[in-house]
């Protein structure tokens, strides 16, 4: 049986939630909880063996990514607890930052409890598990493009990015928000969403994911 929490600020949802999982006989307990970084403070606080071993987290709480921030801190104190995230969101960046962070599942907030149960059980059990068109999205960014006439040698990208670029896209590759790049470079938010969009333009790509691709080559 399986020790579980869910982290939603949506308290009304997780309530729900529980309520249809606990009706499952895998499931031993559940814990709810509405903050992150809130929920790590009580965790340092538990005996391991009153640890709960998969979290369903969500990813927008008190700010956009504290799901993701959080996560990251979780894995960094207790590795053997899996994340799953559990968003409405399936952008591609919230999903690079996500399995970045460490977790190792990512949930649509729409799916049905039966696929939630499977989810936690495979993670449990050491897989990973996505809803269906975050899978999709996954394999296209590791599938390459293929029959668009893409000339066969290229030159490396990432030699036309200037020194500041270049920095922010060391920090992006590994896994900083933007706010958290604003900090760490003590520049506006609003600049590095300039530098972002500059980069975008000169790599002619759309997203962080294609950005990180393109100058690895």
């Amino acid at each position: 049986m399986i020790k579980l929490a869910i982290v939603d600020d949506d308290e009304q949802l997780a309530r729900a939630l529980k309520k249809e999982l606990l009706e499952y006989p895998d499931i031993e307990t559940i814990e709810i909880s509405n903050g992150g970084i809130k929920f790590l403070k009580h965790l340092q606080q538990l005996l391991p063996g009153k640890r709960p071993q998969v979290i369903i987290m969500d990813i927008s709480m008190g700010s956009p990514d504290e799901g993701i921030q959080a996560t990251r801190l979780i894995k960094e104190h207790f590795a053997d607890i899996q994340v799953v995230m559990f968003t409405i969101s399936d952008t591609d960046e919230l999903i690079f930052e996500a399995f970045r962070a460490g977790a190792v599942g990512y949930l649509l907030k729409n799916e049905k409890p039966s696929f939630i149960l499977k989810t936690i059980i495979d993670v449990h059990n050491g897989g990973a598990q996505m809803s269906p068109s975050i899978a999709r999205r996954t394999i296209a960014f590791l599938t390459p493009d293929v029959g668009k006439g893409r000339p066969q040698k290229e030159t490396n990208e990432a030699v036309i990015l200037s020194e500041r670029e270049m920095e922010i896209m060391k920090l992006v590759e590994q896994g900083f928000t933007y706010e958290q790049i604003a900090n760490a470079l003590h520049i506006a938010v609003n600049t590095v969403k300039k530098h972002m969009m500059n980069i975008f333009g000169k790599l002619q790509v759309n997203n962080k994911i294609e950005a990180i691709k393109k100058i690895a080559r």
